[in-house]
């Protein structure tokens, strides 16, 4: 019993790290690793900012142009992955989950709404994310180089916006100690978590 109420305590501190690490932008799980499979199978990681963290829904959301190929990535297979790890709490977090994308609708139209100015300059950009240049480019309009568009300028950005989703349906918890690592595995079961030690 005892090894089930730390589990539990496990489980719901982590979500707590997720949740605070999406207002904290210092949180070193403010920028995950996300991870997709491309249209060879094979997995494709990167760094994004973590935006939105709902507990009760074990949601986890981030932004992304899309004419990115993520986009085509989890349109194609919606298995996904996440990698968070933060130093200071010596915790790493792998979760495995499955991706919607959301364009025009109503949880993008709230997102883009409720994003910052330069933010949105990001899908402002004339190019495909990934496309061939001849040269090193932001890929930014030339007349946004070194500003912030105005709220006017910034709509036309709303085309490219998408938000991910994903519903996380396992976690791989480990705590690295000096005395030895701590290792948890928990799977999702309707709304609850089921969990179980692991060897590290």
């Amino acid at each position: 019993m005892a090894d089930a109420l730390q589990l539990d305590r496990v489980v719901y501190d982590a979500w707590a790290e997720l949740a605070h690490a999406v207002v904290k932008r210092q949180h070193a799980f403010h920028t995950p690793t996300f991870v997709s499979l491309d249209l060879d199978g094979a997995p494709v990681a990167r760094t994004v900012v973590m935006r939105a963290v709902s507990t009760e829904r074990a949601e986890i959301r981030c932004h992304t142009d899309r004419r990115s190929p993520k986009i085509r990535e989890i349109t194609r297979d919606p298995r996904v992955s996440w990698h968070f790890y933060a130093p200071e709490l010596k915790l790493q977090l792998r979760l495995k989950a499955s991706a919607t994308a959301h364009f025009d609708d109503q949880v993008a139209d709230d997102a883009w709404a409720k994003s910052s100015l330069s933010s949105r300059r990001c899908y402002l950009a004339p190019s495909s994310p990934g496309a061939e240049c001849a040269q090193p480019s932001p890929n930014l309009p030339e007349h946004l180089l070194g500003r912030v568009p105005t709220l006017e300028e910034s709509l036309p950005g709303r085309e490219n916006f998408s938000v991910i989703s994903t519903t996380v349906d396992e976690m791989d918890w480990l705590w690295l100690a000096a005395d030895g690592h701590r290792r948890a595995r928990f799977t999702r079961v309707g709304t609850e978590w089921r969990g179980s030690w692991i060897e590290a």
